[in-house]
């Protein structure tokens, strides 16, 4: 079952929810939505747009049998993803700061899980970093455009590590900044210092977000496992599955349109799928698995 239709019928619950709704309206500040628009329109695109973000993160798990297995989402945000999975008799944990900064998120998620009748108690007001505070070997650890936002990237990594079962897997979706675009603000980079574009847009400077964000890249994260004993594996097809977005999801394809003619030529030429013979270091997004190895495989960095 698609998130959207799972939450179809909570909608005007969600809405008339005080908390849940200016939570939700409040992201009209990024230029989500047409600030003219009436109240409840608003509402039901920003609401949608949350809903699209969290089925792609379902997408990174259609493959795993999660029967049995305990998981940990990172970055829950509004609960939509937590609250599908609990509900379909998943053990699922979830992870949202309270503190402020953190956009109420946790809040917010606190009035849908009372919405949708679920257990709300598996969901900690934690940063990644403090995961051990719950106390629980995970299986199965996953989260969607949420590494490039933690300041204490590696301290946190080496956190969900520790609470990962042996035979367990982490599945994480995030950019590789290796490639000089920035698709939070759908802006170029400058080449190996993107921290240095706030010089030629200023404007960047005034941004929570952008002073937030942590440029990640394949070399740190190859580098981070082989210190760490892990095992890292990289999906080939991502960036091809990303453009391919473009095509069916028009949101998506209005904020990120200067890729559009360019799917459009890959599509037309039939080299799209040669995508999936670029070098990953090449490539934005990135989704990735990590696992525990034996000391013997590590290979320095």
């Amino acid at each position: 079952q698609s998130l959207s239709k799972f939450y179809q019928p909570y909608r005007g619950r969600l809405y008339a929810n005080s908390i849940f709704r200016q939570h939700v309206l409040a992201r009209q500040r990024f230029g989500l939505v047409d600030p003219a628009l009436a109240e409840k329109i608003r509402f039901d695109r920003l609401f949608d747009l949350l809903v699209e973000e969290a089925q792609l993160l379902l997408t990174l798990l259609e493959h795993e049998s999660l029967t049995g297995k305990k998981l940990l989402e990172i970055g829950s945000g509004v609960g939509l993803v937590y609250g599908f999975l609990k509900k379909s008799g998943a053990d699922v944990y979830g992870l949202e700061p309270s503190d402020s900064g953190f956009d109420g998120c946790f809040e917010a998620a606190t009035q849908l899980f009372k919405i949708i009748a679920v257990d709300g108690s598996h969901m900690y007001p934690y940063l990644a970093q403090d995961c051990q505070k719950i106390g629980v070997q995970f299986d199965l650890i996953f989260s969607n455009n949420v590494l490039e936002h933690i300041p204490e990237l590696e301290t946190a990594l080496t956190a969900l590590a520790s609470v990962l079962r042996p035979g367990g897997k982490m599945i994480h979706n995030t950019v590789n900044y290796h490639v000089p675009y920035e698709p939070h603000f759908g802006i170029w980079l400058v080449p190996f210092l993107p921290q240095k574009t706030e010089l030629f847009r200023p404007w960047l400077r005034q941004s929570s977000l952008w002073r937030g964000l942590i440029f990640i890249t394949t070399s740190y994260l190859r580098c981070f496992c082989a210190v760490q004993k892990l095992e890292i594996r990289f999906r080939r097809d991502r960036l091809r599955l990303t453009l391919q977005r473009l095509e069916t999801d028009p949101a998506f394809a209005k904020r990120q349109k200067i890729f559009v003619p360019l799917y459009l030529l890959l599509v037309r030429t039939r080299l799209l799928k040669l995508l999936d013979l670029l070098p990953i270091a090449m490539t934005t997004p990135i989704t990735f698995t990590i696992t525990h190895r034996r000391a013997k495989d590590v290979v320095p960095c």
